[in-house]
């Protein structure tokens, strides 16, 4: 008996909630607001380096937005970011006012108008790409109704609080890459090579909005591989080949424009030169901040793993352990791709998918050079989508996730919003679960089943909220300013850990099944 499908109206009301949510966040504080956390010579925060982008690609020439002034907020994401930025730099001159983007005159602008142009255009964004991608990739496949089950899942992702917090409370537009990303991967997962071609053009774009989709590469190239090597002789080498052709073409249309348009004196490849050293960074270090990754937890005494490892070679340390951190992940992809995709396996191997993507994202965010808090977002995003697969792993890895976020989140001063936020998704999580049985479906969970990972995530549970509490109680000594900064990295990376390791594991027994079936 197939489940009853949902009426039009649950549907709108859904939506409805799912951007109600979005607006409610909104209404918080942004980063460096006030300039509560900037500094004197520099307004700090992402909101103004977002608005300072639309100002930046609103008055100078395409050719000089990778060439300004990189001491305030110069532009340092891919071209299709800058286009963005232009886009909505073009609406608020005309709907706002052309203050709200003079050149060099708005800078730390902080306009209720503006503010709010800014924030409709993160969910404008967020519901038209990311949103719609989720409505695709957790619609039942044997069927075009969607039903109970289905729009639960859709529901918790788009409530995950992390995502939430960042995207329209902190300020950024990860929404859209992520959703690029989805689209890329719904259509990877579906059998015919056209829909591979398709999946790869998605897939540039978000690498040509946000240069951290790179969190996804190896996966989506041995996947990709695997799928070209379904059917051997003349057939691989076609398919190698309209698939290079596919992203050297998308890429090149991003990228052409800045690079044709520089300044006179330069050549085609100094230019280039020059985005790619702005995109990616060596200088900066291997990590930001009190990160929860490895490189950040052996920074630590007494094992000070920054100072050890000369500068010059600290990108080659981080790409070799990032290599090898995600080889499991590449060999399970390939293997994937190689048996090739049916109509009556598409789910199946949907699953498997979305434990690869999570798998590579994690082993980057612990691993790579110059990782973000925010990045666990990448590893977040396909993870949450295997809600009905195992529900116990989302769970935890979601509080883990939103929770990680916090020594950032009081920064910008958005407590409420966090312990709001997570209130709700717990809420909608115990919901589901007794609504729907959920852990009936959870077969293949080692939280739900076995006595080791259920004892861990417990445990991991009791760590977090004892350290909230101790950080509400205890006065940190002045020697130590960043005890409890460091105590939510080691903490974070220990779960992140474990996480990646659970997603190999998923990997291989998924391997296994396949194999049964």
């Amino acid at each position: 008996m197939s489940p009853a499908p949902v009426s039009t109206s649950i549907i709108i009301c859904t939506w409805s909630l799912v951007a109600l949510v979005r607006v409610l966040i909104a209404f918080q504080p942004h980063s460096g607001q006030d300039n509560h956390h900037g500094l004197h010579a520099a307004y700090g925060g992402d909101f103004e380096v977002q608005r300072h982008w639309m100002e930046l690609t609103f008055h100078l020439p395409i050719g000089e937005w990778y060439y300004d002034d990189p001491t305030y907020f110069g532009l340092d994401y891919p071209p299709l970011t800058a286009y963005v930025s232009y886009v909505c730099g073009y609406f608020s001159d005309k709907l706002v006012g052309s203050y709200s983007v003079a050149w060099m005159e708005s800078r730390g602008l902080e306009d209720p108008r503006h503010k709010a142009l800014m924030r409709a255009t993160v969910l404008l964004l967020d519901l038209l790409v990311f949103g719609s991608a989720v409505w695709c990739m957790t619609r039942p496949q044997e069927s075009l109704r969607r039903d109970y089950d289905s729009l639960a899942t859709f529901v918790l992702v788009m409530i995950q609080p992390a995502i939430l917090l960042i995207d329209h409370g902190h300020f950024q537009y990860n929404t859209f890459a992520l959703g690029l990303c989805l689209w890329a991967f719904h259509f990877m997962s579906k059998p015919g090579h056209c829909n591979c071609l398709i999946g790869s053009i998605f897939y540039c774009l978000a690498l040509s909005f946000k240069q951290m989709t790179l969190y996804f590469a190896p996966a989506v190239f041995f996947y990709l591989l695997g799928r070209c090597c379904a059917e051997k002789g003349r057939y691989f080498t076609l398919r190698f080949v309209s698939l290079g052709i596919t992203v050297v073409a998308t890429i090149s249309v991003m990228f052409l424009p800045v690079v044709l348009n520089g300044p006179d004196e330069t050549t085609y490849l100094e230019r280039l030169t020059q985005v790619m050293r702005r995109i990616f960074p060596l200088h900066r270090g291997l990590f930001e901040s009190k990160v929860s990754n490895t490189w950040c937890v052996l920074s630590l005494k007494p094992f000070r793993i920054r100072q050890q490892i000369p500068e010059h070679l600290q990108p080659m340390a981080a790409l070799f352990v990032t290599i090898l951190l995600t080889m499991p992940c590449s060999v399970s992809m390939f293997r994937l791709g190689s048996r090739g995709c049916m109509a009556g396996n598409q789910e199946r191997q949907r699953t498997i998918f979305s434990w690869g993507m999570t798998s590579s994202a994690l082993a980057f965010f612990l691993a790579s050079f110059q990782v973000h808090e925010k990045s666990i977002l990448l590893a977040l995003a396909p993870a949450c989508l295997l809600a009905a697969q195992d529900y116990k792993f989302v769970e935890w890895f979601s509080i883990v996730a939103t929770w990680s976020l916090w020594p950032l989140l009081q920064i910008d001063r958005l407590q409420t919003a966090y312990f709001c936020t997570m209130v709700i998704y717990l809420a909608l999580l115990h919901l589901r679960k007794a609504s729907l049985e959920l852990p009936q479906r959870d077969e293949g969970s080692l939280f739900s089943h076995k006595v080791l990972f259920s004892w861990l995530s417990n445990a991991s549970y009791a760590v977090m909220i004892t350290l909230h509490l101790l950080e509400a109680t205890i006065t940190v000594p002045s020697n130590l300013p960043d005890l409890f900064s460091v105590l939510w990295s080691l903490v974070g990376c220990g779960c992140f850990g474990v996480a990646w390791l659970y997603t190999c594991w998923r990997l291989a027994h998924g391997e296994r099944k396949e194999k049964l079936n």
